[in-house]
């Protein structure tokens, strides 16, 4: 049951500092249009549902203290997010009076990135994949036994784990400056019309990816846009001939236990979805390390663009060990 109860709300704004900062890195394109330091709680009555990749969509009446109904357009993670959550298409209906609290619009909009909802039946969901507490109901304890049988194998499906964060800020050229003053993410992100991102933009997402040891090649799943990388085990240069891609050409080795991966021929206008022009000659090096006891995957990736990045980025995150999950067809319709 909620803590708080289920009493009525309506035209009640709670804002209030989160705990967490925005990340530069994020390939999550929606958070960029949204005031990541405050938080907003309201109650109301959904009158639009849009279930659908990239980005859930929701409409939800809301009176304000003048008494006006005022209607807030709510934007969530992906379905695959979503359902991993317990939320399904079927939990949310038009005419639903549910709670919401996320991130507002930081362009004066009644907007949100929703990130809790508590439904009519008092059922909270969080709705996206980060690690997060509920807001208004306690999670049940989960006595499950971790799951070490598969040791420090990478060879394996990995979940969410922290969002990508630069260890520095990034510092970008004058020309890259220009193109990033000159980008708005609310027209100009290719994810909005369903184009996936080249590297390094592709591996830095909030979604399972999975390891599958083919022998002279590693195939890397990405959940999100059904991406595949082959990471090339043998070759010790570029073979001739290779054309530049989405997701360049990648060749890996061995370090002890830290796979080492390195990619170029990278053909993708962006470094990010803030507009970062990238160049032909990018190039990224990652590091995956699995930790002592198997339960989370370390990446480090380090970018170097000359033309648009004053020094190299270096940019750090992970992924969670959790037995069962799996990789989710994705799909994608235009907004």
């Amino acid at each position: 049951m909620p803590r708080h109860g289920k009493g009525s709300i309506l035209g009640r704004l709670v804002l209030g500092l989160i705990l967490f900062a925005p990340t530069a890195a994020s390939a999550h394109h929606s958070v960029f249009p949204y005031e990541m330091a405050t938080f907003v709680e309201l109650e109301g009555v959904i009158t639009d549902v849009q279930w659908r990749n990239p980005h859930i969509r929701l409409k939800i009446a809301a009176e304000e203290n003048s008494g006006e109904m005022i209607e807030w357009e709510l934007e969530g993670d992906s379905i695959n997010a979503a359902t991993r959550r317990g939320l399904t298409r079927d939990s949310i209906r038009v005419g639903d009076r549910v709670r919401v609290a996320g991130n507002p619009s930081n362009r004066g909009r009644r907007d949100m990135l929703v990130t809790h909802i508590l439904l009519a039946n008092g059922e909270e969901h969080l709705v996206h994949d980060r690690p997060r507490p509920l807001r208004w109901t306690e999670k049940p304890d989960d006595a499950s036994p971790v799951d070490t049988s598969l040791g420090r194998s990478i060879f394996r499906v990995w979940s969410f784990g922290s969002s990508h964060r630069p260890r520095e800020p990034y510092v970008y050229t004058a020309s890259a400056e220009t193109s990033r003053a000159a980008f708005d993410p609310a027209t100009d992100m290719l994810a909005l019309r369903c184009i996936a991102p080249g590297m390094p933009n592709a591996i830095l997402n909030p979604y399972p990816i999975e390891f599958i040891d083919e022998g002279e090649q590693i195939r890397l799943r990405i959940e999100q846009w059904d991406a595949t990388r082959l990471i090339d085990m043998v070759s010790e240069r570029i073979p001739d001939g290779v054309p530049p891609g989405l997701l360049g050409y990648s060749s890996g080795h061995w370090e002890n236990d830290t796979l080492v991966v390195e990619t170029s021929r990278i053909d993708f206008p962006y470094l990010d979805d803030e507009g970062t022009p990238m160049s032909e000659d990018a190039r990224t090096v990652e590091r995956f390390t699995v930790s002592e006891d198997g339960s989370r995957l370390h990446h480090e990736i380090l970018i170097i663009d000359p033309r648009n990045l004053v020094e190299p980025a270096i940019v750090d995150g992970f992924w969670s060990w959790i037995p069962g999950a799996e990789i989710k067809p994705y799909g994608c319709e235009p907004e």
